[in-house]
């Protein structure tokens, strides 16, 4: 790149999983927050089918209407100076090689396809620069039976879970062993989940034995692999990790999650405005601050993360107790990270590049 010129960025967003829409906000947030003296963005959607769509903006999903959100152009209409094109999956890995004019690729994937190692090992076999973790760290996180089997191993505090796979759906007797193991392990109420996912899709707090094999359908129906987890009573924070691999780890602040009038943090609290209480920095002493700081540190140590991860914990009256992590965490304008980033001095346009600057540095 010549002296002077501006760094191409490929902002890659949406995705064929169900976190599409969410995707396509954080991407639009980070093509907004790039100074264009310095930085020529150039989004690359995925659209649900699969299709990669060079230089153009997509249009703002309904989630995305945040006050504040203005669009730098208009939904459809081409960046200045990129041609609008489509292309295949093998098309859009030699558009975006170096050598095509791309410097950094900023994954805003989430989900599986995006968040799982699975874009990430195409980028790394082009030899292409990109946000985030690799790949090995970004198919551990994504699994979150794996993760915790991991961190437990570490001495880590987490859930107590019981796994259910697609294939107990095959009969009604399967079905119904796995459900009286929950109920004998867990007890009620316990949490459901996908055990590959996010944006709490699929997820439910189930209270009752006759909720347990509709919520398992529902989580199966996000993925081949549920997960019955433990429910814990507390207070419920996440803390953000800028850096790692070759650069220093630094812990954000905690942000205490308070759902408005929910059950817990489900899709509708982190992705409507005024759904959710967010408060950064938590309400809470700072030796727990400084204990889940520690523990979202070795969590992402740990798994091999870098550039970014967010982890989530329960704050319960023994302790912490580690629920998951995210590597391509949120970039809406409702997102924990990026307010988070901002508690600490990092506003989100500083935040952006400090994760190009970061992908650029990998070792």
């Amino acid at each position: 790149m010549a002296v002077g010129a501006r760094l191409h960025v490929a902002v890659l967003m949406g995705g064929t999983s169900a976190e599409h829409d969410v995707s396509i906000c954080s991407g639009l947030n980070v093509v907004d927050a790039l100074d264009v003296d310095r930085f020529e963005p150039i989004p690359v959607t995925i659209d649900r089918a699969g299709t990669w769509r060079f230089g153009v903006r997509p249009a703002v999903p309904s989630l995305a209407t945040a006050p504040g959100q203005v669009p730098v152009f208009k939904a459809g209409e081409s960046a200045a100076g990129v041609p609008s094109a489509s292309a295949t999956t093998t098309g859009a890995f030699e558009r975006l090689r170096p050598d095509q004019g791309i410097d950094v690729v900023f994954i805003a994937l989430h989900g599986p396809g995006g968040e799982d190692g699975t874009v990430q090992g195409m980028l790394e076999l082009a030899g292409i620069p990109f946000t985030g973790s690799g790949v090995l760290a970004s198919a551990l996180a994504m699994d979150k039976a794996l993760t915790k089997r991991l961190l437990r191993s570490a001495g880590m505090p987490v859930a107590a879970d019981v796994l259910v796979p697609a294939t107990a759906l095959d009969s009604h007797e399967q079905l119904q062993e796995r459900i009286e193991t929950i109920a004998t392990d867990l007890g009620l109420p316990c949490v459901v989940k996908p055990v590959a996912g996010g944006s709490s899709l699929g997820t439910r707090v189930v209270r009752a034995s006759e909720e347990l094999e509709p919520a398992l359908r529902a989580a199966l129906h996000e993925d081949t692999r549920a997960m019955a987890e433990e429910f814990l009573s507390g207070t419920e924070v996440t803390c953000g990790v800028l850096g790692g691999g070759a650069q220093p780890a630094e812990a954000l602040p905690l942000t205490e999650i308070v759902p408005v009038g929910g059950e817990f943090f489900d899709f509708h609290a982190k992705y409507t405005v005024g759904a959710c209480d967010e408060i950064t920095p938590a309400r809470v002493p700072e030796a727990t601050v400084q204990r889940v700081q520690e523990l979202a540190l070795l969590a992402h140590e740990i798994l091999g993360c870098e550039g970014m991860s967010r982890s989530d914990f329960i704050l319960c009256p023994h302790g912490a107790v580690f629920l998951e992590t995210n590597t391509v965490p949120g970039l809406t304008q409702t997102s924990l990270l990026p307010q988070a980033a901002a508690v600490a001095g990092i506003d989100f346009p500083q935040l952006v590049e400090r994760l190009i600057w970061l992908a650029l540095h990998r070792c």
